[in-house]
């Protein structure tokens, strides 16, 4: 009887005592702010958005947001690498404070992580060979690439769904390196190899052989910043920051450089960042 009480007194204690133990702990923009660093994982392999370039050099869209994000903070910024998986499992360890890595807002992940508004916005479809596919039509029943924790799995299968096609599972293969699934194509072991339309782009750039699919998508991408969940305070610090980055004019300057009608990959501009009231 003691023995129960015992443990129903302790897993009281744990229900009552732990929220505020772990509100005691603040939120990660007041560390950030006390250590003078933002902690933000970047991608190293994804170009435009993030990637090595020839001299070694990590730069990218994301790099760039990313760096204008810890400026508007006043703090220094650390990058940390990530893929598809680390960069939501880094965030819930707290390895970094935020992500920003291709990483598109769905209810799916927003179950595990916050976003910040979206700062990005595209359309997911196919990179082929050139004397192959010419239409998503053409992918059905085939063999197609899928990034490992990409929504873009999602994608395929509920086009399918949409336009009357079975889902058969076996005809997906998921990779986790994008230069191996490019070279997938290019081998022709899979048909189509699906990702966000410009990093197919920079994909397809060097390869002749290779060409993306144009005038339709499997889906929409809108990519927001990581933060940790249910922190708030950190959320309203990094939107506070994009806004800023967006009305002084930051962020055309820093999208035209990756993305505007000179850069390597031309993608029109389709939104901007909302810019709230001050009032």
């Amino acid at each position: 009887m003691f023995r129960k009480l015992g443990l129903f007194i302790c897993a009281w204690m744990t229900l009552v005592f732990s929220p505020a133990q772990a509100d005691e702990k603040g939120s990660v923009i007041d560390r950030v702010k006390e250590r003078g660093e933002l902690v933000v994982g970047i991608r190293q392999d994804n170009p435009p958005h993030s990637f090595i370039n020839e001299a070694g050099d990590w730069v990218g869209f994301d790099v760039d947001i990313a760096s204008a994000v810890a400026d508007k903070l006043g703090v220094k910024m650390k990058s940390v690498p990530v893929d598809e998986i680390t960069r939501i499992t880094y965030l819930q360890n707290g390895k970094i404070d935020m992500a920003a890595a291709s990483m598109s807002h769905t209810w799916k992940r927003d179950d595990v992580v916050d976003f910040s508004q979206t700062y990005f916005w595209s359309a997911q479809t196919f990179l082929v060979r050139k004397d192959g596919a010419k239409s998503l039509e053409d992918l059905v029943g085939k063999k197609v690439g899928m990034n490992r924790g990409s929504h873009s799995i999602g994608n395929w299968k509920h086009w399918l769904e949409k336009n009357g096609h079975p889902v058969n599972e076996e005809d997906i293969i998921e990779f986790g390196n994008k230069q191996i699934a490019m070279n997938a194509v290019l081998s022709g072991k899979i048909a189509g190899w699906a990702e966000d339309a410009e990093v197919l782009v920079s994909y397809a750039k060097p390869n002749p052989e290779l060409t993306v699919l144009t005038g339709e998508a499997i889906g929409m991408k809108q990519d927001g910043l990581g933060v940790i969940e249910n922190d708030s305070k950190m959320r309203d610090a990094v939107n506070r920051a994009l806004q800023e980055i967006e009305s002084s004019g930051e962020y055309l300057t820093i999208y035209n450089r990756w993305f505007g009608p000179d850069s390597e990959t031309p993608m029109p501009l389709e939104n901007r960042i909302e810019v709230w009231p001050q009032g």
